[in-house]
């Protein structure tokens, strides 16, 4: 059966749900026009399959319902990003369509389908001045579980996702959408967001599990705190204790696709710091490589030691910012915690759910939200923004400084 067909078998709607006389018809043409054109001969089997498609719904054994027209196919999503190559690769014989959907805390995220292959899109993508040609490419569909509309990114109320792709055996924290250069488009239709995402070709890892996750909260924290990664086996499950939506889809990748000496030269070349690869570092001048060098040490020591900061020593080896502590206001009917330092202009904040599992009780700790390197007196320092719970329960947020290290 034609993929076009497949996509309009799978997406499951309630059975109290009707098409009009026109969607009738029009599905009619569609699957009689596509019928001609591609000059295939349908047994009773598929005729019958046709038919109930266009009564509307075909009911399966145990009760499964399904509907042509609950969702916009990846050609059609494609189109409405202006992307007509895209749209012709969904098209192609490469291409998957899943509709698959999982229901986790306040959303319903339906996974549509991917197509992974080169020159499969209108856009440029560059990283490092590198053109990204072999690319995956997925469309899922992200709406609230009550069936209130989806905000556009322009209104308010705009809701924020980070969607992702994991792989069996490499730690999530690390390897995800940004290490694996990815981005994404996306728009609102008849409230329902479409979001389209990218990534480097992930066919490299289709001799293991590959998997498509997405948390509605936009921070890598979520990942840490949405999944569960096997240490044996190094499989990815969902941690049923996240009460938000951290919903996970395993990728239907040809394991005849995958390529494992050219996956882990990917992955070693992912191990190298800030994107620089040995041949790039060769040919800038000396002066230029060692500086880049050192600065690798210096965020990698950061890193070991913002590890190190507790809230019992965190005022032995930092110095507090004077006039950037601001106390964060909490409200518990809301589910989004805002806030910013008593200095800044801009705000911050998270998801509230994500904010209970760092602060679930009035023990105090402290909960690093940004860290970087600046130029002291006579040496870099460590800048860092802290949320701090105190132990009367105030729970702040401010810079502090790094002391000798």
């Amino acid at each position: 059966m034609n993929k076009r067909l497949d996509g309009l078998l799978a997406d499951a709607l309630t059975p109290d749900v009707r098409p009009s006389q026109a969607l009738n018809e029009q599905i009619l043409r569609n699957v009689k026009e596509e019928v001609q054109m591609r000059e295939k001969r349908w047994n009773t089997r598929r005729a019958a399959a046709a038919a109930a498609i266009a009564a509307g719904v075909l009911v399966l054994g145990g009760g499964t319902t399904y509907a042509a027209w609950r969702y916009l196919s990846p050609q059609e999503a494609a189109h409405e990003l202006s992307n007509g190559t895209l749209a012709d690769a969904f098209e192609g014989e490469d291409a998957v369509i899943v509709n698959e959907a999982q229901t986790y805390g306040d959303y319903r995220v339906t996974f549509i389908g991917i197509v992974s292959g080169r020159s499969l899109t209108d856009f440029e993508t560059r990283s490092g001045g590198e053109v990204l040609d072999d690319r995956s490419y997925w469309l899922m569909a992200i709406e609230h579980a009550d069936g209130t509309p989806m905000a556009d990114a322009s209104a308010d109320g705009y809701e924020s996702f980070l969607a992702s792709p994991f792989v069996q055996g490499l730690d999530p924290r690390m390897y995800n959408i940004y290490s694996f250069s990815g981005g994404y488009s996306e728009f609102v239709k008849d409230g329902v967001r479409y979001r389209m995402g990218e990534c480097d070709n992930l066919e490299l890892f289709a001799d293991r599990e590959v998997y498509l996750g997405l948390t509605d909260d936009d921070s890598t924290r979520s990942i840490e705190l949405g999944y569960i990664v096997d240490e044996a086996t190094g499989k990815i499950t969902r941690n049923e204790a996240y009460e938000g939506t951290n919903a996970l889809f395993q990728l239907p990748l040809d394991p005849a696709k995958a390529d494992p000496a050219k996956a882990q030269a990917y992955v070693d070349s992912l191990l190298r710091s800030s994107g620089e690869d040995d041949e790039d570092l060769k040919d800038l001048p000396e002066s230029q490589r060692k500086e880049i060098e050192e600065g690798k040490k210096e965020m990698e020591k950061a890193g070991a030691f913002i590890e190190s900061l507790t809230a019992e020593n965190i005022d032995k080896l930092c110095t507090k910012v004077p006039g950037t502590e601001q106390e964060i206001q909490v409200d518990p009917d809301s589910d989004w915690v805002e806030y910013r330092t008593a200095n800044s202009e801009s705000s911050g904040g998270m998801q509230m759910d994500l904010f209970q599992e760092i602060f679930p009780d009035n023990t105090p700790r402290i909960h690093v939200d940004g860290y970087g390197l600046s130029e002291g007196e006579d040496a870099e320092t460590v800048q860092i923004t802290v949320l701090r719970m105190y132990e009367d329960g105030r729970i702040t947020i401010a810079e502090y400084t790094a002391k000798n290290r």
